[in-house]
């Protein structure tokens, strides 16, 4: 057995959030978007990661990042959660170039402003990385190498699938009531499969008779099988994992790259409705997920569809959840399939909820627990990315 790391009040006092806030969301990259949002030119996304509003946009066919905050009066140049529109201020007209300076302002005469303060007006400018199809936006102003957050495995595993995305993208986001952490952890925590999802996901899935998950077969991936792009990453295995992740956790050896994670396992294949339309699944037979730390869950099934999941902290019992889904690419002139993407969401979402109703009343059992209880030696990914919380805390409060 291990030892759990996190004290309740982790999960449900505002000290603990705020310190997180400072520790973890400002120092760390965070998935902004997908490039399929982004592809047309002046198509943007707006986010808001530890109060902070974030402006992603195609400028001219370069992403940039900014604070999504007009340097004339703070108003948000875009307001929509998507869409496509010029950098421009709602509010008096403010244009802005792909550096942030200012372009153009509307009526400059009654400003009365010299070159110098308008030369000096500029949009705030934040770290932008492209993994593939995934874009990570760091609000740091000296931000850590993004190869220190996540392994070389877990990002060819991000590069390689994404060639295989389709550019129609379903997106939501909704608000669910438990801390962002109790998520995180349940996305690691592979037991609960089958006694939540009994009907949802565990039917697809295929068990061993310890509980753990059958290793899918390798020859038919185009990503994993051996001479493909994806044929160096290995996967977490549950069984030896723990034994040297209970090392790491006992020396306060946790490093930040070895919190993220991926996981691949048999799922017995068995063509759908959509099937033939798809010009290539990726990974026939298996079912994989990376869980990218601090917040996301990003998984495949057969490699015919995809989906990303991003839980963001809006308080210490609250979080904005973002979910993306997503097919393999259709076969040449296959028309846009917006009804399947609509029922593959659909799905998503009824397996998300079934998380959400018990994440729901942990949080609220947590608020006058003493512990957090006790842990299997399965659970120690979830005690190792606990250690490198305390750790990262600790090391905020010191500065």
């Amino acid at each position: 057995m291990i030892k759990p790391v996190l004290p309740p009040a982790c999960y449900t006092e505002q000290d603990w959030f705020d310190r997180e806030q400072r520790a973890i969301f400002g120092r760390l990259w965070l998935l902004a978007g997908l490039t399929q949002q982004l592809a047309a030119e002046d198509s943007f996304i707006t986010r808001n990661f530890s109060g902070t509003p974030v402006l992603v946009q195609n400028i001219k066919g370069e992403l940039r990042a900014f604070r999504n905050a007009c340097a004339h009066r703070g108003m948000p140049l875009q307001t929509a959660d998507h869409g496509v529109r010029k950098m421009v201020c709602p509010y008096h007209g403010w244009g802005y170039r792909e550096d942030g300076a200012v372009r153009g302002i509307p009526n400059a005469g009654i400003y009365n402003m010299c070159k110098e303060q308008k030369d000096g007006a500029r949009l705030q400018r934040y770290a932008l990385e492209v993994v593939g199809n995934f874009v990570f936006v760091n609000l740091c102003e000296h931000p850590l190498p993004i190869t220190e957050q996540f392994s070389s495995e877990v990002l060819s595993v991000l590069t390689s699938s994404s060639a295989h995305f389709a550019p129609q993208v379903s997106y939501a986001r909704f608000v669910n009531h438990y801390n962002w952490k109790l998520n995180f952890e349940n996305i690691l925590d592979w037991n609960h499969a089958q006694f939540v999802h009994p009907q949802t996901l565990a039917p697809l899935l295929q068990f061993a008779s310890d509980g753990t998950f059958e290793a899918p077969a390798e020859v038919v991936s185009l990503l994993f099988a051996q001479g493909r792009e994806g044929d160096d990453v290995e996967a977490v295995d549950k069984n030896t994992f723990s034994v040297e992740a209970a090392a790491a956790i006992h020396a306060s050896k946790v490093k930040l790259k070895d919190i993220s994670f991926f996981g691949r396992s048999s799922m017995p294949y068995a063509p759908r409705w959509f099937s033939p339309l798809l010009e290539s699944p990726c990974d026939m037979g298996a079912f994989f997920a990376c869980n990218l730390f601090p917040n996301v869950n990003f998984g495949s099934i057969h490699g015919e569809h995809f989906y990303v999941q991003q839980y963001v902290p809006i308080g210490a019992d609250t979080i904005e959840y973002h979910s993306w889904v997503f097919t393999s690419r259709l076969k040449p002139d296959t028309p846009s399939q917006p009804h399947l993407l609509w029922g593959i969401h659909h799905a998503e979402k009824r397996v998300i909820d079934e998380d959400t109703v018990l994440l729901t009343e942990l949080q609220k059992a947590l608020k006058s627990a003493s512990t957090v209880g006790i842990m299997g030696d399965h659970e120690a990914p979830l005690a190792a990315v606990g250690e490198w919380y305390m750790q990262r805390l600790l090391e905020e409060d010191e500065r």
